[in-house]
């Protein structure tokens, strides 16, 4: 005999009844429009693609559940309830073991098919078993080896019932099942019945999540079990509490088990005192709550015999359980696929809201570590620098002067000696007029070009040293600063994401710096070429002597050796000699003014003495024979020597070459400071303008991530925006599906 719902979800409804089904649950719940709703919603507010298509996967499937005729049930309870008997009741026959584990760690999903069959998958390879597979059956199966595999010392049966045994019954296999499925030919399954036996729960792993799951996303309908010798326990209803909320809990149908175990004048007082218990514990205003006898029902059903009346009674009552169970499907059922829906769309709103409020927050971090981070002023920064540099420069030009203050005096101690030895040679005087015509300017000039490139050298190599300490300062200073951007990524949010760091930009900057240093040093060097006012150091000779008068000497007669030379009549008077220059034989300036110069300090560069006789002098070139300036003013010092006294001319010709030495030495200690001065000017600019550009590209960078910041948080304020409207909309919906609930659970009487 069989007892089931005979008149189930489903029963002989023709394809009409079904059409008209939906079409009512269209006009009462709206789900075609709240499905457009949470289409339009993830699409414009998810960017993540992945994300959109699994959110998008979830919508469809809760349309194609729309469009499922079958009915849900979720059958609730813990261990001692005798969930496997009641399913076994609702089945007609018994389908499942009744010793299944408490580390039972899926729910097992009851369908309809030609035929009794089990598809299964574990957790340690997620692939898909099919039992039977109608090539091999038991331990030569598929599935056969994986559970040998499991457990190698098992006993794999052939027949179905056994494996569904192993699999829920064995402490061996149950706890690695991540799936279960039985399909089976019972009726009430063919009529349309869906029964998912969640794990117990007061089971060991997982089952509160895999409840609330089922509730929250297949379950029509809920039918709790509790025991009627422990009825309402505290266990079970802080599970409900957990598992469910008040929404899943008023789909919740709840069923004394064993009741033929309790006495016939004590049945409405428990089922009274469950009401109210539940009613209290868990928040409800109305419960339903019914006796069953699962054990006397599958008595029936399977042809064994009642033991007594009570198991009479019990299995008389069932039926009217059954339509208790379908009525609340059907009724629920309009309100769970709409509910599915919703709280679909509000675990979307819930979860970009948390990705929101993640996202702000970033944003809100990075932007206050880069106000942390950034240089506070950057001019002062700049500035400070930029005087440091200056410094280092004054530093290596003071490194110069040390380096080359003596050149000068070098030089003329050097070529005085030649002087003195040329004077010193000549036995007449006409050899004394030649030297002091021709060899004494080729001395003076001859050693001009070395000790200027010596001396360019020297300042050069300075100024070198000064432009790579302060290339370094200037470069650790902004690196450090750089540094410290790049504690924060710029990350873009857009399809392509893009990654602008501190440590790219510093990079950047420090490869235009050193180009620019490069420059520099290129350009220190050039002024080699013009390295003062008046041209390459050593020059300019000619221009200090063009106008300078010849002074005279003693000339053979009266003339007393201290009268100046005689002056034509009408004549201008003869412009002042120049400083220094007298035309006396033995002035005031004819002692100590030619005193050997102190020697240059240690390290400073020198200038190589002239050769030695036999030697051969660095070819410098010709000498230049101007027509006017040095060799002119030589020239006409050489006239004016007029005595015969050889001792006379060598004194007079020793005082006015010392003198005229003493001025080209002058002017060339003159010209190696304007070099110092010049090269030393020209790079404490550059400096100053490469911390300018340093400058400049950080201002850039920072700039470029405030407005990075801006961009994305106006991109947040738009998503913001665009879910604060969304969070409207959905509350409106949900206050319609609430009310429609409350319509809907009254509709069909009040609840019992």
């Amino acid at each position: 005999m069989h007892v089931g719902i005979t008149h189930g979800p489903g029963g002989n409804r023709s394809e009409a009844a079904r059409e008209e089904r939906r079409d009512t649950i269209e006009a009462l719940t709206e789900v075609s429009d709240h499905l457009d709703f949470a289409l339009r919603l993830v699409r414009r507010i998810v960017a993540d693609q992945a994300r959109l298509g699994q959110l998008t996967t979830r919508i469809h499937a809760v349309e194609e559940r729309l469009h499922d005729d079958r009915y849900y049930l979720a059958v609730i309870g813990e261990f001692s309830a005798g969930k496997s008997t009641f399913i076994n009741a609702l089945l007609g026959q018994d389908l499942l073991p009744t010793s299944a584990l408490r580390t039972t760690a899926a729910a097992t999903r009851i369908t309809h098919g030609p035929e009794f069959a089990l598809e299964v998958r574990f957790r340690l390879d997620g692939i898909r078993y099919q039992y039977p597979t109608g090539r091999a059956a038991g331990p030569h199966s598929p599935l056969g080896r994986m559970l040998l595999h499991l457990a190698p010392d098992a006993t794999v049966p052939d027949d179905t019932a056994g494996i569904l045994s192993l699999l829920t019954a064995d402490e061996r296999f149950a706890p690695h099942l991540s799936y279960l499925e039985v399909r089976h030919p019972a009726a009430p399954l063919r009529d349309g019945l869906v029964i998912i036996d969640t794990p117990g729960t007061n089971a060991e792993v997982g089952h509160t999540d895999i409840t609330s799951e089922v509730m929250r996303t297949e379950a029509d309908l809920a039918a709790v079990l509790t025991p009627s010798a422990s009825p309402a326990s505290t266990s079970l209803t802080a599970f409900l509490t957990d598992a469910l909320d008040p929404g899943l809990l008023r789909r919740c149908i709840f069923l004394v088990t064993k009741m033929d175990h309790v006495e016939d004048d004590e049945h409405d007082d428990l089922l009274g005192h469950v009401r109210k218990r539940f009613a209290r514990l868990l928040g409800l205003d109305d419960v339903v709550v019914q006796g069953v006898a699962a054990d006397a029902v599958l008595r029936r059903a399977t042809g064994r015999e009642l033991l007594g009346p009570e198991q009479e009674y019990w299995a008389d009552m069932f039926p009217a359980t059954l339509e208790t169970l379908r009525d609340q499907m059907q009724r629920q059922r309009i309100i769970a696929v709409s509910d599915h829906l919703l709280r679909l769309m509000e675990d979307v709103l819930t979860e970009l809201g948390g990705e929101l409020e993640d996202a702000q927050r970033r944003l809100a971090a990075e932007e206050a570590e880069l106000d942390a981070n950034r240089i506070p002023n950057l001019a002062a920064f700049g500035e400070r620098h930029a005087a440091r540099g200056a410094l280092l420069v004054d530093a290596g030009a003071e490194n110069a002067r040390r380096a080359v203050g003596a050149m000068a005096a070098q030089w003329q101690q050097y070529t005085r000696r030649s002087i003195d030895t040329a004077i010193d040679t000549a036995v007449t005087p006409d050899d004394m007029r030649r030297v002091i015509r021709a060899d004494v300017p080729d001395l003076i000039r001859r050693d001009l070009p070395r000790i200027g490139d010596v001396v360019q050298k020297a300042v050069t190599s300075a100024l070198a040293d000064s432009a790579r300490e302060a290339e370094g300062a200037v470069e650790a200073a902004f690196e450090a600063e750089y540094a410290k951007l790049d504690q924060t990524a710029v990350v873009q949010i857009r399809t392509n994401v893009t990654i602008v760091s501190g440590t790219v930009l510093a990079s950047n900057a420090l490869r235009a710096y050193e180009s620019n240093v490069s420059g520099v040093t290129q350009q220190i060097r050039a002024v080699r070429g013009q390295a003062t006012r008046s041209g390459p150091i050593g020059s300019g000779v000619d221009q200090w002597f063009a106008s300078m008068p010849p002074p005279t000497g003693p000339r053979r007669g009266s003339v007393p050796p201290n009268m100046p030379p005689p002056r034509l009549p009408g004549s201008a008077p003869y412009p002042a000699y120049p400083s220094g220059h007298s035309p006396q034989y033995g002035g005031p300036n004819s002692g100590g003014i030619h005193s050997y110069p102190p020697p240059p300090p240690p390290g400073a560069p020198s200038i190589p003495p002239p050769p030695m006789p036999g030697q051969s002098a660095p070819n410098y070139g010709p000498p230049p024979q101007p027509r006017s300036g040095l060799g002119a003013f030589a020239a006409r010092i050489a006239d004016s020597m007029s005595s015969t006294d050889m001792n006379a001319l060598r004194n007079h010709a020793r005082a006015e070459m010392h003198q005229t030495l003493q001025t080209v030495a002058d002017g060339l200690a003159r010209q190696i400071d304007e070099a110092i001065l010049s090269a030393t000017e020209h790079y404490a600019a550059t400096v100053r303008e490469h911390v300018e550009q340093y400058r400049a590209t950080y201002a850039h960078t920072v700039d470029e991530l405030v407005t990075e910041y801006e961009r994305r948080e106006g991109i947040l304020t738009a998503r913001r925006n665009l879910l604060h409207d969304a969070t409207r909309q959905t509350e409106q919906r949900r206050a319609t599906i609430t009310r429609q609930r409350e319509r809907l659970t009254t509709r069909g009487g009040s609840r019992t």
